[in-house]
């Protein structure tokens, strides 16, 4: 057994013997845009990239455990979010396996020695997949330490991945369809194969004495094949106890592999999405509007992914205010990317005319988005407001957005449906110009279905008669605090409940 005592040694010489493993998760920290990355244990730096790093407070660690006990903190800096913090636990698991496989792997070894001198050799074999980084190279090394270990002539394996990994060493002693096709045979039954007596295969090169085809599996299910070749001798009960323990190692080794590699595979989505989101937040505008007779107000909450939702302000000194607010159908990149495209020309065609109606903007839209829209089966519902504060007057045109509430000073909330077809859904826009006196007091809030469609945990929606009564009963108050109490109220409405879909609204007030 090992002393309470002697973990943290063993894990410095894991780190010593690892040490391109260890800087390949490094690096890829750095690449995700961590600043430092480290492992520490009692104050004591164990490993640490770069070697001289600044490192801040604003950092995330997880616990190394190794052998039951915490042994160690794996640090990174200059990121701190719960991706983070997930990816880095997962980091953590990963180092603390390998090195407590290790360890076991050195206990075993270090009883066994005298007895049984292959041991080390299996563990050699260990060594030389350890440090590989991807399947190709592992399975390389497989087949070059397997043949030494069996005393082979030559040793080949199969993995029946997409598209498949062959390795063949020293030399191709048998064409590659003629070892995937006997791979294929232990794969199906799920035993070994052997063939003695002049043993031969389709297009096999050289003839041998006895050919061996032990089972790889991975996670419980056979996924390949490693064949062992004899030019001159048999395999006896030995060889095939030794092939069981390297197969049964090797498939260990790229089980860890490929688990690490999912990982990376997720963070890297992960890091992604939240760049993703990042950038769509940076697409709307960064600071509200000072327009003359208007309070004005707008947030967005994004839910877990990236979606379609978004708002704008156009502002020219001696031109009428516009707002617009929309929402892509759909969520993930594809709406992301239309909601950019959506934007983007929204702004474009308000500067393309002199003095644009709504009406103008949400038509010219319509017949330059309509055929994207129509190709990817998605539609853009949005609603553009143009203020114009010598008259008094909110003029509108509403592509099938909701909700969209008008609230008079002194009155109750109503609905301002939508009189058209949402953007994308006919070649031509259905839309109206609509217009409403606003006047000191009025309230218009205009959000996306994020708030009507929030949901509790019985299933209920806020829907629409909420909002309306919500509206009413704060329209009396700024528009900053009309937008805190909606967000503060749905997500009462929601708690312990994960926000399903973007929250985005702009309120205006008549001052």
């Amino acid at each position: 057994m090992i002393a309470a005592a002697e973990p943290v040694h063993l894990l410095d010489d894991f780190l010593a013997s690892n040490r391109k493993t260890i800087s390949a998760i490094a690096e890829s920290w750095l690449d995700s845009g961590a600043t430092a990355f480290g492992i520490s244990s009692d104050g004591r730096w164990l490993a640490l990239w770069p070697e001289s790093p600044i490192i801040s407070d604003q950092g995330a660690h997880a616990s190394l455990r190794l052998n039951n006990q915490t042994v160690a903190d794996v640090w990174v800096f200059g990121l701190d979010d719960v991706n983070t913090r997930c990816r880095l636990e997962a980091d953590a698991m990963i180092i603390g396996s390998l090195a407590g496989q290790e360890s076991e792997l050195n206990n075993v070894t270090f009883e066994l020695i005298d007895a049984q001198d292959q041991l080390l050799a299996l563990y050699d074999l260990t060594e030389s997949m350890r440090n590989r980084l991807s399947i190709d190279e592992a399975l390389s090394s497989l087949v070059r330490e397997a043949g030494r270990l069996v005393k082979s002539n030559a040793c080949s394996a199969y993995l029946a991945f997409d598209p498949p990994v062959i390795a063949q060493f020293p030399q191709p002693m048998m064409s590659p369809s003629a070892l995937q096709h006997m791979a294929e045979q232990v794969i199906a039954s799920g035993s070994r194969l052997v063939m003695n007596s002049s043993a031969s295969a389709d297009d096999m090169r050289v003839e041998s004495t006895s050919i061996l085809l032990e089972p790889i599996s991975i996670d419980g299910h056979v996924v390949g094949a490693m064949c062992l070749q004899r030019v001159r001798d048999v395999f006896k009960s030995p060889d095939l106890k030794m092939t069981r323990a390297v197969c049964d190692q090797a498939g260990a080794q790229f089980e860890n592999l490929l688990r690490y590699r999912e990982s990376l595979v997720k963070t890297r989505i992960q890091t992604e999405m939240e760049l993703a989101k990042n950038v769509q937040l940076h697409l709307l505008p960064q600071r509200l509007p000072n327009v003359t007779g208007l309070d004005v107000s707008a947030g967005a909450l994004p839910a877990s992914q990236v979606g379609g939702d978004f708002y704008d302000f156009i502002e020219h000194p001696g031109d009428p205010f516009i707002l617009m607010v929309g929402d892509i159908t759909g969520k993930g990149m594809p709406a992301a990317m239309l909601m950019a495209m959506t934007r983007t020309l929204l702004r474009s065609k308000t500067r393309s005319f002199v003095r644009p109606s709504p009406l103008d903007i949400l038509g010219s839209v319509n017949d330059e988005m309509y055929d994207d829209f129509t190709e990817l089966s998605m539609f853009a519902t949005v609603f553009v407001g143009q203020y114009d504060h010598a008259e008094k007057i909110l003029y509108y045109a509403n592509a099938g957005h909701s909700p969209v509430i008008y609230c008079p000073a002194g009155g109750e909330a109503t609905l301002l449906e939508a009189d058209g077809a949402p953007v994308g859904v006919l070649p031509n826009s259905t839309c109206e110009n609509q217009a409403i006196y606003f006047n000191p007091g009025d309230v218009l809030v205009a959000a996306t279905d994020g708030f009507s469609e929030a949901s509790n945990n019985a299933g209920e929606l806020f829907g629409y008669q909420r909002l309306l009564e919500l509206v009413t009963n704060t329209a009396h108050t700024s528009a900053q605090n009309i937008m805190s109490t909606l967000y503060q109220t749905i997500g009462q409405f929601s708690a312990g409940r994960a926000q399903d879909d973007d929250q985005t609204v702009v309120v205006i007030k008549g001052v």
